[in-house]
């Protein structure tokens, strides 16, 4: 009887204890894991995908007889730099303060077109919300030189000086207050129209001739004329180039 009840006690115990262990088979939940950044997000640096640089010409200047490359470069979010240096051409003749005088009475009296030159610098503000500079409507102030020569033609006459090498000069230094658009199409073009408003002081060169005695003889002496004035100043342009 004894041994009957020890063996009964081991039985009781044993399914007791497999009662309690879980089968090994049994699915355990599932768990839904949330990635959390090794870094405080405002650590993070963003990326900056607006353009900071462009190279243009200006093909309103080039009718004119200005051939620019003009440069621009963000210095800030809503501030750029610009600059241009340009060769001219003289096209059209100087006159505006003065008439040429030389003596009409000579069949190759008259200017041809000479090289100058030409630089501008701005700086520029871009007020959009929607683009950073350089990108969008902007308002700017601009200092600028332009110099436009025409050198004399030879004269056949035997009574007048050489005027070989001398030129007819006008150079307009100023200021201008700008207002312009700037927009970049998906391949990096560039087009860029604007206007600026200001004033220039504007000094002229040229030659002139007149009637002199010399031991009674009537010859003809060229002289240099030099005139200036400050006038209003209006500046219209159409630009084309690339950036990025």
């Amino acid at each position: 009887m004894k041994h009957k009840l020890l063996l009964f006690s081991a039985l009781l115990f044993s399914v007791a204890t497999i009662a309690q262990t879980k089968p090994t088979d049994e699915p355990t939940p599932s768990r839904i894991k949330v990635y959390t950044p090794s870094g405080d997000a405002s650590t993070i640096k963003k990326v900056d995908n607006s353009y900071k640089w462009a190279v243009k010409t200006d093909l309103f200047s080039i009718l004119t007889g200005e051939f620019p490359v003009i440069g621009e470069f963000r210095i800030a979010k809503k501030f750029s730099v610009e600059g241009s240096a340009a060769v001219t051409y003289a096209f059209f003749g100087n006159e505006g303060l003065a008439s040429e005088n030389l003596d009409d009475n000579y069949d190759n009296s008259g200017t041809k077109p000479a090289l100058g030159s030409a630089f501008r610098a701005a700086i520029k503000y871009y007020p959009s919300s929607d683009y950073d500079a350089i990108e969008g409507w902007s308002f700017g102030f601009q200092v600028f030189s332009k110099t436009t020569n025409r050198d004399y033609k030879t004269y056949s006459a035997q009574d007048i000086q050489d005027i070989n090498g001398a030129k007819d000069s006008k150079t307009k230094t100023g200021i201008s207050l700008i207002i312009g658009k700037q927009i970049f199409q998906d391949s990096n073009i560039t087009f860029e129209s604007f206007i600026g408003i200001g004033m220039a002081n504007v000094k002229r060169e040229y030659l002139t001739s007149e009637y002199v005695i010399i031991n009674e003889s009537s010859v003809i002496a060229v002289k240099t004329v030099s005139t200036k004035e400050t006038v209003p100043n209006i500046q219209l342009g159409f630009r084309i180039g690339f950036g990025n």
